[in-house]
């Protein structure tokens, strides 16, 4: 694969949603369940923080994201256990998936094949297959709709279902910006790229911050607000380089909280009288749900572009291939 095959991916964003949402429309059945874990790593992780900031304002149960092998003790039978690894293959997910069966959890296993599908497969778990072709990163979109889809079957919240349905509209006529993208990604070349947001978008600056290290190759650090404003803001201070070497990025959503709004743009101003370099970005759509998808596609592409001004190829992860190679030795 080329760098180019990374630009149509991205791009493919929306029309892997619309597919993902459309994919599976079975019932599942979670009578009973008090709380909702998902275990991924990686590319395949990154969907559950974001359904997690999706479903915070309406949804009555407690969402944990599991990042490793061990599941919390309090899962149980009574747990909506979903387990995401587009390979199929990756331990960290495999060992949760085994973890969750002893504990008869309610279990939804997402992959492209691989082990997940055997395994579930074999303890007659439901299984949706991820029929793409591509690095777990790129499956977003598709295990985005997918997810979504179940979510509005437990969540029966109408003007949730309401905000999928209209952003399903708004992603098949979605307008992807090159020439800002572009323009942002000179500006970035040779700086670390810091990216601050509100703590309940959090997923999307972590998103871009992981995008920017796989796609671009470029190194990039993340935080949220209000917390920095406690600690990371001082920090910013010494060596006395970093003003020269960091650029921020803050991202203003419109349904972020008014007073983190005001912290932001304070926060921003303190940093560039201070010497930074800064940027907004904002995502001021009324719909809580496009914004989170817009954030994420408009990010993406900058990574992209990134990379082009880095010259890497942005499908290689040559560092991640090696450290899996070892492991197994």
């Amino acid at each position: 694969m080329t760098d180019k095959d990374m630009l149509s991916l991205i791009k493919s964003f929306p029309s892997f949603f619309i597919e993902g949402f459309s994919i599976d429309k079975d019932l599942i059945d979670l009578k009973g369940i008090e709380n909702i874990v998902y275990a991924g790593m990686g590319g395949s992780a990154i969907a559950g923080d974001i359904l997690k900031e999706m479903l915070y304002p309406i949804s009555k149960y407690p969402f944990e994201v599991v990042r490793n092998y061990e599941l919390p003790d309090y899962v149980s039978g009574k747990t909506f256990l979903i387990i995401s690894s587009f390979s199929g293959n990756t331990e960290e997910t495999l060992k949760c998936f085994e973890d969750g069966l002893k504990r008869k959890s309610k279990i939804l296993a997402l992959s492209s094949g691989g082990d997940v599908e055997k395994i579930a497969k074999k303890n007659h778990i439901k299984h949706i297959k991820l029929k793409l072709d591509c690095p777990p990163r790129a499956a977003l979109g598709m295990t985005l709709g997918v997810l979504l889809k179940k979510m509005t079957l437990l969540v029966k919240e109408k003007n949730f279902s309401d905000q999928i349905e209209e952003s399903l509209l708004k992603l098949s006529d979605y307008y992807f910006d090159d020439l800002n993208a572009k323009k942002v990604a000179k500006i970035l070349k040779g700086k670390i790229v810091n990216v601050y947001t509100d703590s309940a978008f959090s997923s999307v600056a972590k998103r871009f911050a992981n995008q920017l290290h796989e796609n671009s190759k470029h190194f990039s650090h993340f935080n949220f607000l209000p917390e920095m404003d406690h600690n990371e803001i001082v920090g910013l201070e010494k060596p006395d380089f970093i003003k020269t070497k960091i650029f921020i990025i803050f991202l203003l959503i419109k349904q972020m909280d008014e007073k983190n709004r005001k912290r932001t743009l304070i926060t921003e101003r303190i940093l560039k009288d201070f010497g930074f370099e800064t940027m907004i970005f904002e995502f001021e759509d009324d719909n809580r749900v496009f914004n989170i998808l817009d954030s994420i596609m408009t990010l993406d592409l900058l990574s992209y572009y990134l990379a082009v001004e880095n010259r890497v190829d942005p499908m290689k992860i040559e560092r991640i291939d090696i450290l899996k190679k070892r492991i197994k030795e």
